[in-house]
């Protein structure tokens, strides 16, 4: 097994929420990290690293190929294995964005296979989500990697698009290795901000009323997933789904333990399944009017799906050890505070 402090990692989205976390971990195990990132994305929070930057889009093909190709040189003429993990994607439940989700979760993936193929990359870690592995009928109920994909019926471009991504990269048959690890809600400190962030200041604010949806999340810290990656790279089986989840909790339980580190009331009633069924119908006639871009349709019947997951794999085959998910509330919540404060 080669060390990360021998290889040279090429890794999409950097400057993203997981991107982020992955580049600090990589850069404090010593690997060289190269990274692809859109003209327009904000790196500001990376400067303070090394990284050797390269300016792409997922759906630019040959400036993909450029990146990996400088990346692939580099790694070779320093005697390093040259790894790449793709964490690139776009994340919209909007009706509007389905047809660019599948451009660039589906297409951009099969770019970076392309790119990854031509220029000699040993493995690829494809940075996909729970979603991607579908959903539970009950609260009772935890899927493994193994449970065979419903998610179509979520009638999800997100969700889809994952899967689609997914199924792309753990069919190659040619070198480079391929794993694919599945992280669940994803909290912890976010210098760009992430969807879980805004979500805990709007419940600071009370924006999220006295109800609770019926749903249910897998959640984890941003820390463990970047830890999760990188055992992966390092350990993981070829042609391996990991499922990166810490515990199950009800969105009522979750708001509720939020709430608590917030210092706020938390919702007090668990909205009724066939009751939330109505909301989500509402949202869809009112949607082509509103345009949400957060209380979609999509988003709203995602939020009344229980995404209730099993990461045994993980732990067992990578030695993967996350924090209780109380302890990365906390911090997640202390974080929010200092940036209040400074602001």
């Amino acid at each position: 097994m080669t060390p990360l402090s021998r290889r040279t990692v090429l890794v999409t989205g950097a400057t993203g929420f997981v991107g982020t976390a992955l580049v600090e971990e990589l850069l404090r195990e010593g690997a060289r990290v190269h990274a692809v990132a859109r003209e327009s994305s904000n790196r500001a929070h990376l400067d303070r690293f090394s990284i050797h930057w390269h300016t792409a889009d997922l759906e630019d093909v040959p400036a993909l190929h450029r990146a990996f190709a400088k990346a692939a040189e580099e790694a070779k003429s320093a005697g390093r294995r040259f790894d790449c993990v793709h964490a690139g994607a776009l994340i919209s439940y909007r009706r509007e964005d389905a047809e660019r989700s599948r451009r660039v979760n589906v297409g951009g993936t099969h770019n970076i296979l392309e790119a990854s193929i031509a220029s000699g990359v040993q493995r690829i870690c494809h940075v996909s989500s729970v979603v991607a592995v579908g959903f539970a009928r009950s609260a009772e109920e935890v899927l493994d990697e193994e449970t065979p994909f419903n998610g179509a019926g979520l009638r999800s471009a997100y969700v889809t698009t994952k899967r689609a991504a997914e199924d792309l990269v753990l069919a190659v048959q040619v070198p480079p290795e391929t794993v694919v690890c599945c992280p669940g809600a994803i909290f912890g400190p976010s210098p760009g901000g992430s969807n879980t962030t805004r979500f805990l200041e709007r419940l600071r604010r009370g924006g999220l009323g006295p109800f609770a949806p019926p749903g249910s999340l897998s959640v984890v810290g941003v820390d463990d997933v970047a830890k999760g990656l990188c055992l992966a790279l390092q350990h993981g089986r070829p042609g391996r789904r990991y499922l990166l989840t810490e515990s199950n909790w009800s969105h009522t339980e979750l708001l509720a333990r939020a709430a608590v580190e917030l210092g706020v009331r938390s919702p007090r009633v668990r909205f009724p399944p066939p009751l939330w069924r109505g909301v989500v119908g509402a949202a869809g006639l009112l949607d082509p009017v509103i345009r949400s871009a957060e209380a979609t349709p999509e988003a709203l019947r995602l939020l009344g799906t229980h995404f209730r997951f099993d990461g045994t794999r993980a732990r067992s085959e990578l030695g993967w050890l996350p924090r209780p998910f109380v302890e990365v509330l906390r911090e997640t919540v202390l974080w929010m505070g200092s940036r209040k404060d400074r602001n």
